[in-house]
């Protein structure tokens, strides 16, 4: 099937079964299949699937003008063990991801992707794990195939850029081959606590290996080798509530044990630690207790191994309003401004070829999302992302574009 009329072929499903009122007002656009999807959720079975695309053009500055389209499919199914088996308290998860097209990004020659659907553009088994809770569901242990970035160094808030310098996870600590992230799944375990809603606390420990980021292994290459590295998380979140509206704050902490390659020498590095941290707040509520309003997030990580390191230090300032204009409450928008620090190494480095020594890079990004339907959305979007590569030698780029979606 082309991916072209996959999307429509999809959003027609729920048409086509008679069922207008339920593809506007639920929260799939397939609805409930006549009632199947109800039943099958009832005897422990959850089908779930999510489409998000993105179009962009570099209309101004970076190397070239350019435009592409990326897209990304996520599907699975959730299995409840203790319906099905008896199993309390316990999920199996299988799913799959098929992404397409290409980005603009060489086009921009910047160190950051600004269409963050890129990345492995092929079709991957992703998630394949049993997660389990005990002592009344205040610890949860999950096991198997699955990556970093479903569990560590991420916010909600983070899922409205179009750039990856924050889409999905805090992207320096991506940069230097030791987090693991969708849509390539490694072997994994994660182990959280969560006595209360105000705290948590988790660890998880991956696989790390050469080939991790290889899309031609489909997510299918499930052995361990010898000289396979270990990647560790350990990350404690608070989540008060101040004068009646809610704050998130997360601390954490990943140290990897694999053989990373020094910039600008022969040596190597077997032991690397970044630190990283979040927080956020609603600063304005437009009713008391509502989620409309205006909440403002920070981030920064930083590790003091410039010598493997691509980006030491990177921190993002977030600003997000729900419900902004009159009448379209579940919209929302959205700005960020993103720093990126560029190691002394690692300049030196791009120097040595020729390249430029890069300092830094910012990226400044704001957009508004649609909320169409529950399951449906569109969202406008411009980037301008200042000292493309960090070197000062390409100019200022311009990107703008649209990201839509929809849920299944």
């Amino acid at each position: 099937m082309k991916k072209h009329i996959l999307f429509p072929l999809l959003l027609s499903t729920g048409l086509a079964s008679g069922e207008e009122a339920s593809w506007l007002e639920g929260n799939q656009l397939s609805g409930d299949w006549h009632g199947v999807r109800t039943r099958l959720k009832d005897s422990g079975v959850t089908v779930f699937a999510n489409y998000n695309a993105i179009v962009a053009a570099n209309v101004s500055g970076g190397l070239k003008d350019d435009e592409a389209f990326a897209g990304d499919l996520y599907a699975g199914v959730k299995f409840d063990l203790e319906k099905i088996l008896g199993w309390d308290d316990t999920v199996f998860t299988i799913s799959g991801v098929e992404r397409h097209g290409r980005s603009v990004d060489r086009a921009v020659g910047g160190q950051y992707s600004v269409m963050q659907l890129v990345g492995g553009q092929t079709a991957f088994l992703y998630e394949l794990n049993l997660e389990k809770k005990f002592l009344d569901d205040t610890l949860s242990v999950k096991l198997g195939r699955m990556s970093a970035t479903d569990d560590f160094v991420g916010s909600p808030y983070y899922s409205y850029s179009l750039n990856n310098a924050v889409d999905g996870q805090i992207r320096a600590v991506l940069f230097d081959g030791v987090m693991t992230s969708y849509p390539f799944p490694v072997w994994g375990g994660r182990v959280k606590y969560e006595p209360c809603d105000e705290f948590y606390v988790s660890v998880g420990a991956y696989q790390l290996s050469d080939n991790i980021f290889d899309p031609k292994d489909h997510g299918v290459d499930f052995n361990i080798r010898g000289d396979d590295g270990i990647s560790i998380f350990t990350q404690v979140g608070w989540n008060p509530v101040f004068d009646g509206r809610p704050a998130h704050f997360f601390a954490g902490m990943n140290n990897a044990f694999h053989r990373i390659d020094q910039f600008n020498t022969a040596q190597d590095t077997h032991h690397f630690t970044r630190f990283y941290g979040h927080g956020d707040y609603q600063v304005y509520s437009e009713t008391p207790g509502s989620d409309q309003g205006l909440v403002v997030f920070a981030t920064l990580a930083y590790t003091a191994r410039e010598e493997v390191a691509i980006m030491p230090v990177q921190s993002t300032l977030g600003l997000h309003y729900k419900g902004l204009f009159p009448g379209r409450d579940n919209d929302r928008t959205v700005f960020f401004a993103t720093y990126g620090g560029f190691s002394d190494d690692y300049a030196a480095q791009q120097l040595a070829v020729g390249m430029g020594k890069p300092e830094y890079e910012m990226v400044l990004e704001a957009g508004h999302r649609f909320q169409i339907t529950p399951a449906l959305y569109a969202q406008p979007d411009i980037q301008y992302i200042i000292r493309p590569g960090g070197t000062g030698k390409v100019d200022n780029a311009l990107v703008l574009g649209m990201q839509f979606g929809a849920t299944f």
